[in-house]
């Protein structure tokens, strides 16, 4: 407040201060507003200098902690779908746990739409839907069903476009998320099955399932404090409670291979 006080009143020093506020109105705020703060924050902090400013420092880490999952995101499943392709083998992934995975992502994403949530605290979704799909079409060709993976393709986009049209109803979205936590409960204990059955985790990249375990934690703390959405929330607490359980089989399983492999080096 000080800054302000001085620019009104002329005290001594002042005038510096002011330069300074007029600097930050300049570039930095059409980069930060409303990207990472509200004005009204960027006023407090950066311009008042109120850097401990609790409210304003709370929204600034959940934009912060929001962005760096939608970039992370890009880049989350690749090293799953890479693994994939160079192994030409789905070994080990479970189709149902996929597919009920893309359920619980398409909800995620259709509801935040509807509601016009910022982008920064569902836009992982949409990136991950993206991989998850390249991911349901590579087990389908890989275990020689082809067909079925192209059906499963042309679909899908059928499926989402209805859902994103006037046609579906607000009650129908809310039901889709609230899908959400059955959908990924039984996603991730089919694949823990699997890994149970095979003692292995076949081709389950490390990177893919520890980041998708770190996402799912951030998610808890942006998903309150930029939606305020009890059912969002209660979506990654339960996300997180499963991803965890998959990334402790991996760390158990660590040294583990698949039959396979072992027959080939013998």
């Amino acid at each position: 407040m000080r800054a302000v006080n001085q620019c009104r009143s002329g005290e001594p020093g002042g005038s510096y201060f002011c330069n300074m506020a007029a600097e930050a109105d300049g570039p930095l705020k059409r980069v930060l507003v409303p990207i990472l703060l509200p004005e009204k924050c960027y006023d407090q902090i950066l311009v008042q200098w109120d850097l401990l400013h609790v409210p304003c420092l709370k929204i600034l880490l959940s934009k912060g902690l929001g962005l760096g999952i939608v970039a992370g995101s890009l880049l989350v499943k690749l090293p799953q779908v890479f693994k994939i392709l160079g192994a030409k083998s789905a070994e080990g992934l479970s189709v149902k746990s996929v597919m009920l995975e893309l359920v619980a992502l398409t909800g995620t994403m259709v509801y935040s739409i509807v509601n016009n949530f910022p982008f920064s605290s569902w836009g992982e979704a949409l990136f991950l839907m993206l991989q998850t799909v390249t991911i349901c079409f590579l087990v389908l060709l890989y275990r020689g069903q082809t067909v079925k993976g192209v059906a499963f393709l042309a679909c899908y986009a059928l499926v989402l476009l209805v859902l994103l049209s006037p046609l579906t109803p607000l009650a129908v979205v809310t039901l889709l998320q609230a899908s959400n936590v059955p959908a990924v409960v039984m996603g991730k204990l089919l694949q823990a099955a699997t890994n149970y059955r095979n003692g292995h985790t076949g081709q389950l990249s490390a990177i893919t399932v520890f980041l998708l375990f770190g996402g799912s934690l951030a998610r808890i703390f942006t998903s309150i404090q930029e939606t305020g959405d009890p059912l969002m929330a209660g979506t990654f607490v339960v996300s997180s409670l499963c991803n965890g359980l998959i990334a402790a089989q991996l760390l158990f399983y660590w040294n583990a291979e698949a039959p396979h492999k072992k027959k080939k080096e013998q």
